[in-house]
């Protein structure tokens, strides 16, 4: 019990203290997506000028269909990090809000779930635009988020939070 004093006696009660609840965080935390209906999908970029004019989806499985959306002359995103994507792994799904009259809308990944039997991939996104008062870019802009998700034979793409009513894609 000494020797444990004399330890402890020149090291802040806060830094133990930092310790002991980053010791309790790693013996309680779960691995993400332990679950086994539990989707691993992640958000690859997102961007306020993604080239698409209507509020909707596109679907990307390979190289020749995501050229043809960095072609588009209004885009503006990071196309490195989407060519990074393994296409034989991972698909693309494109997320736009459409477009707005000013600077200040995005939107972004919340979660995603995968129905077991019909075969459907479930998004839930967060979009978001400026608080009324908020002064913004007077700039045409089109928001977009690009998510990655195992490649799949999907029936069906449904997206909430971009519209009253689901997006709903056929791939």
């Amino acid at each position: 019990m000494a020797v444990c004093r004399k330890l402890v006696a020149g090291v802040p009660v806060a830094t133990l203290l930092a310790g002991g609840l980053v010791l309790a965080g790693c013996a309680s935390s779960e691995v993400a997506g332990a679950k086994p209906d539990a989707l691993m999908a992640r958000q690859v970029i997102q961007s306020a000028h993604c080239g698409l004019s209507g509020p909707g989806l596109a679907y990307v499985e390979t190289s020749e269909r995501l050229q043809q959306l960095l072609d588009l002359p209004a885009q503006n995103m990071a196309v490195q990090q989407l060519r990074q994507v393994d296409l034989e792994k991972e698909h693309l799904l494109f997320v736009t809000l459409g477009e707005k009259p000013t600077g200040g809308y995005s939107v972004s990944l919340s979660s995603a779930t995968a129905g077991q039997t019909e075969g459907s991939l479930r998004l839930l996104v967060a979009a978001r635009s400026p608080a009324p008062g908020t002064m913004t870019t007077q700039v045409i802009t089109s928001p977009c988020v690009v998510i990655a998700v195992p490649a799949s034979d999907w029936s069906e793409v449904r997206v909430s939070g971009v519209r009253d009513k689901d997006l709903v894609l056929k791939p």
